[in-house]
């Protein structure tokens, strides 16, 4: 039976609308494959640390009367000195005033000049290192993972760890690395740090279709991919996102050479400079596969080395 020629647009829009939800699903399909993981903490400890540091170098003046006994203390320099005036040493009260005022100015400028100091010395870095690997034969995956499910990640000897042991993993297997990206950024106290840190850590967690593997300020998490995909060229990225009590000054990559040489900085911090640190990778699962479109799209930044590691 013919259907009314008036029928025909509507059937004609009725076969389009399904070709696309067809087109859509598809897409949708190739696409889900993002599985991630995620390891560190950061800026709780330090904080206390730097709040019990700011107590203890205070310096502290006491006195008692203009002819007794004078304490001058600061310590941070772990110095005390004692300054005692007696009656028979025929002093008259003015020398002491002019004295006590000389002592008490000088201390004064001795703690402004190390609040100076330390104020420039301190001022907070956050690092983003991002590197693409081949994943074919790549052990890497399995390090992280292990890695993440081992780490206590509520201390800074924790965040150390992490941070030694995925640097020490990505140069075990620099055969396979294709493409890198670096950036420095630093600020001029730690809560602006802490904002920039958390904003890229929160931008890179943000590509992750599912979050399979988890170990944030000790709280751990564990799943299997929903949806696995394949692709005939797998690729691997990791992100290192670092804070640092003071700027490192890293150089740019421009060779295999160079992010060999900032690997092995970052895994030699001492826990004290380690504010945060939190690494990323994907896939996490390790039957999950990234295609060479997702890398691209994901991480536009990542560039080419100029040289090969021997």
């Amino acid at each position: 039976m013919e259907l009314p020629s008036s029928s025909y647009p509507l059937a004609r829009k009725s076969m389009a609308l399904v070709l696309i939800l067809v087109l859509i699903v598809l897409l949708s399909h190739n696409a889900a494959a993002a599985s991630g993981g995620a390891m560190g903490g950061g800026f709780s400890s330090a904080r206390i640390s730097k709040a019990s540091y700011s107590t203890s170098t205070r310096s502290r003046y006491t006195y008692s009367t203009p002819y007794t006994t004078y304490v001058y203390r600061d310590s941070c320099c772990g110095s005390r000195r004692t300054y005692t005036l007696l009656h028979q040493n025929g002093m008259e009260e003015r020398d002491m005033r002019v004295f006590f005022i000389a002592v008490l100015v000088s201390g004064v400028m001795i703690t402004l000049l190390l609040a100076y100091f330390d104020k420039n010395r301190s001022m907070p870095s956050v690092i983003k290192l991002q590197v693409a690997l081949k994943g074919q034969g790549c052990s890497l995956q399995q390090d992280l993972n292990d890695i993440a499910l081992k780490a206590d990640t509520s201390t800074q000897e924790g965040y150390k760890y992490v941070l030694q042991e995925s640097a020490r993993t990505l140069l075990r297997n620099s055969e396979y690395w294709l493409l890198s990206y670096l950036s420095e950024q630093t600020k001029c106290d730690e809560n602006q740090a802490e904002n920039l840190f958390y904003e890229l850590f929160f931008e890179e967690r943000s590509k992750f279709d599912e979050e399979t593997l988890v170990n944030i300020d000790n709280h751990q998490e564990q799943k299997r991919m929903s949806d696995v995909s394949t692709s005939s060229t797998p690729f691997i990225v990791v992100n290192v996102i670092l804070a640092t009590a003071g700027p490192l000054k890293l150089s740019p990559i421009n060779t295999a050479t160079d992010l060999k040489a900032i690997l092995q900085k970052l895994g030699g911090l001492a826990k004290r400079e380690i504010l945060a640190a939190h690494v990323l990778w994907t896939p996490q699962d390790e039957n999950d596969h990234l295609s060479a479109e997702r890398v691209f799209q994901d991480y536009p930044l990542l560039t080419e080395f100029k040289d090969k590691l021997d």
